[in-house]
């Protein structure tokens, strides 16, 4: 009984987590939208981990690879979400590559578990769930990267100046 609340809980962080994502992902890259929906982004993958961490705890046998799939997008999250915050020297790249690695497993993590009951996903072969978020989120970080640093006129830095 207690398993099947913390699950409605973790659903519903969850789809915070992919909601938030997206619309901090696709928001300009200034104050307001883009850092509100991160912070929101980051505290519901706080709680994804943690509910994840409960559930497998409790069904270790079925969901053991949940727990460090969900450990593994906690501690992604959370090293984007401080490189952001303490601004330390180069912080953007692991700000985006932590921040996106971290939807990535989140996404890794609902298809390993859920794609055997999906339509269509039920054909694939089981590697497919952990590989494909990766092939299609990495050159998406990439891409980002690389438009972010390309606008950094780098000409005009100063030494020890943060971008």
């Amino acid at each position: 009984m207690i398993v099947n609340v913390l699950i409605g809980f973790h659903i519903l962080f969850a789809l915070t987590c992919v909601v938030t994502g997206v619309v901090a992902m696709l928001s300009k890259k200034r104050r307001g939208r883009h850092p509100r929906f991160g912070t929101i982004y980051f505290c519901s993958l706080a709680l994804v981990w943690l509910t994840a961490s409960v559930i497998s705890l409790e069904r270790w046998s079925q969901d053991s690879e949940l727990f460090f799939l969900g450990t593994a997008a906690f501690a992604s999250g959370s090293l984007g979400y401080a490189a952001r915050r303490i601004r330390w020297k180069g912080w953007l790249p692991y700000h985006i590559s932590g921040m996106g690695g971290s939807y990535i497993i989140l996404l890794t993590a609902f298809y390993v578990d859920n794609g055997p009951r999906l339509p269509v996903w039920d054909r694939l072969p089981h590697f497919v769930y952990w590989l494909l978020p990766a092939a299609a989120g990495v050159p998406l970080i990439l891409r980002a990267a690389w438009r972010r640093s390309s606008r950094i006129d780098h000409s005009r830095r100063r030494p020890g100046m943060i971008t």
